[in-house]
């Protein structure tokens, strides 16, 4: 048998287009690699933000606790009456706490409420709470940060303490009394181009977070 000689320009011929598709190949991994390199850069990007927004958010409501307490410390007779009366501007109730919705009280007064605002405190050196950079660098084309942070803090369940409390006039102890609180502080980070309008009864935020505590007030006399 004689096996038939082809010339290499014929084995050439067949092998034609390989190259091209070999190159196209490779880009087409490499477009895909760079690709998935960005996007996990911009979730990691996104992640880290996202998760100093929470660290934020959780220390801005630890804040609103502890001022809102330090308040209340101030007098808390005051505090206690306004929260058991209702806080009231010519009959009109001005405290309404989110942590009171559902109660019925068409049979009933309103349940014990007072509201702190962050916005409603003032240091002694007459500035206010949060400086203009505290949630973030001063964008230097809008002169204000991106991010705003407040809280509320909701003082309910305002009821008097049963039994002794430690440090209490064990011979008088009915000159004075105590009582029991739940302090609910909401810590919001807003965008400072968001208005503070609901958005189809969404509210424009960047992070939230709650926390709640049970306090004693005391001493007080006279309620």
């Amino acid at each position: 048998m004689v096996k038939k000689f082809v010339p290499s320009r014929f084995q050439r011929g067949r092998e034609r287009g390989t190259t091209l598709f070999v190159v196209v190949l490779a880009v087409t991994m490499l477009t895909g690699v760079g690709l998935y390199t960005v996007h996990s850069a911009a979730l990691l990007a996104r992640a880290s933000g996202n998760e100093r927004e929470a660290t934020q958010t959780e220390y801005l409501a630890q804040i609103g606790a502890l001022a809102s307490l330090s308040q209340l410390s101030t007098a808390p007779a005051v505090y206690v009456s306004q929260a058991l009366n209702g806080s009231r501007v010519d009959n009109n109730v001005i405290d309404d706490c989110r942590m009171n919705l559902g109660v019925n009280t068409s049979n009933s007064k309103p349940p014990p409420c007072y509201e702190f605002s962050s916005t409603s405190f003032t240091l002694l050196t007459g500035n206010t709470m949060f400086d203009g950079d505290s949630f973030g660098t001063v964008d230097s084309r809008l002169g204000v940060a991106p991010i705003n942070g407040r809280f509320l803090t909701e003082v309910t369940d305002v009821a008097r303490a049963l039994g002794p409390v430690t440090g209490m006039d064990a011979v008088s102890r009915n000159a004075f009394a105590y009582y029991q609180a739940k302090l609910t502080t909401i810590a919001q980070l807003q965008p400072a181009a968001a208005s503070a309008a609901c958005v189809q009864n969404v509210m424009q935020v960047a992070g939230q977070h709650m926390t709640r505590a049970h306090v004693l007030l005391g001493p007080v006399g006279g309620i």
